[in-house]
């Protein structure tokens, strides 16, 4: 199991072995993977299922997002219920796997599709917004998916996925896609944000 910040990496018989790397397995014929750290991650090698992390053990009871099973009364009732109501719609979606899969980095392009600012309160989101943020999770990441992931990552074959970000570091300097004001960047509960301060008005 490869955690935030770990790169994994498959490698041909005639390429060379990087100079870096935490993990090298080695295959029968000649090819390779690797992995290394970035920052901050963590690299896990269990010889059966085992594995005890919380998070984990609660990502893997939720259903996907983009199951069936994940539709908008389960999104209402689990995610937007009464204990998120006072805390920021970032902190709800992007922290302690209440939607798996769901990291800092993917929600950005979310809340900018549902045009919601990150810091806003869930208690502040009428129905319509509701509605348009979980259309916006539903559609957002359906898309990374059939595109092969975000532009910002990359495979085992060290590819870049085929989803266009929108709010990431490499894009904050450029004008906002939809009305070309200027990308705001700042820190918030441990990580960047990025948002359009006209079309995500908090």
């Amino acid at each position: 199991m490869i955690g935030d910040g770990a790169n994994l990496q498959y490698f041909q018989a005639d390429q060379k072995e990087p100079v870096k790397h935490q993990l090298l397995i080695k295959f029968e014929d000649d090819t390779f993977l690797t992995s290394s750290v970035k920052m901050y991650g963590g690299i896990w090698c269990f010889e059966d299922n085992t594995f005890d992390n919380i998070y984990y053990s609660v990502a893997k009871e939720k259903p996907s997002p983009l199951s069936t099973r994940f539709n908008y009364e389960y999104f209402t009732t689990n995610i937007l219920d009464e204990c998120a109501k006072n805390k920021s719609v970032k902190a709800v979606l992007a922290t302690k796997q209440s939607i798996p899969g769901l990291g800092n980095g993917v929600l950005q392009d979310i809340l900018f599709n549902a045009t919601i600012n990150p810091k806003r309160k869930v208690s502040t989101l009428n129905e319509r917004e509701q509605i348009r943020l979980f259309d916006s999770v539903k559609h957002t990441l359906k898309e990374m998916s059939n595109k092969g992931g975000r532009d910002t990552e990359t495979d085992l074959f060290g590819a870049k996925g085929g989803y266009k970000t929108k709010m990431t570091s490499s894009n904050s300097k450029q004008p906002c896609p939809e009305c070309k004001s200027k990308i705001i960047k700042e820190s918030y509960l441990g990580g960047s944000i990025y948002y359009c301060p006209i079309c995500q008005k908090l």
